[in-house]
């Protein structure tokens, strides 16, 4: 049995949800992570949680079949890599709207506010669907670029239609306010 040692917990301190899109709450939530297996490697500065691994952190999960935490000398994260068939992860904004990622790997970069969803990727959000072999998400600037490595790979991108007061009746259903 693997004893769990301090650095461990402080490396799960330093987890925190996706910039400006999460959930503000969710930074102060407690982090849950269950997994089959747990490999801490203090001299490379990574735990590895392997077999249906759950990560949850306020509205946060994240589920993979194997995850990758890389911390630097100080502790503080600096990258997860998320792997699986696919690996998923789910989170919620502050006005309540989910976002749903997935793809066979994931990976978040904290230096440089970077989700890549990689290899049959997909982002969701408020009903906006976006597929693409690579899929990269800037979040600190909520700027999202899509496109596959090669010319042939193509991106595909579902808009739902937002729904608008001025349009929501037919134009000859309108009525006056003063009759």
């Amino acid at each position: 049995m693997k004893t769990v040692r301090p650095v461990a917990l402080i490396l799960l301190s330093a987890l925190v949800p996706l910039h400006c899109w999460a959930l503000e709450s969710d930074r102060n939530q407690p982090i849950e992570v269950e997994a089959d297996r747990l490999e801490i490697r203090e001299q490379d500065n990574i735990s590895v949680y392997e077999g249906n691994v759950r990560l949850v952190q306020g509205s946060m999960r994240i589920d993979s079949d194997r995850l990758v935490i890389h911390f630097d000398d100080n502790h503080d994260l600096t990258m997860l890599e998320m792997t699986g068939t696919p690996a998923r992860f789910r989170q919620l904004t502050d006005d309540q709207q989910e976002m749903l990622g997935e793809g066979d790997q994931i990976d978040y970069i904290e230096s440089q506010s970077l989700l890549v969803l990689r290899q049959n990727a997909s982002f969701r959000q408020t009903g906006d669907l976006i597929k693409s072999d690579l899929i990269r998400i800037n979040t600190f600037t909520n700027s999202i670029e899509a496109g596959g490595e090669q010319t042939q790979d193509r991106v595909k991108m579902v808009i739902k239609p937002r729904a608008d007061a001025d349009t929501a009746q037919p134009p000859g259903d309108k009525q006056a306010v003063d009759e």
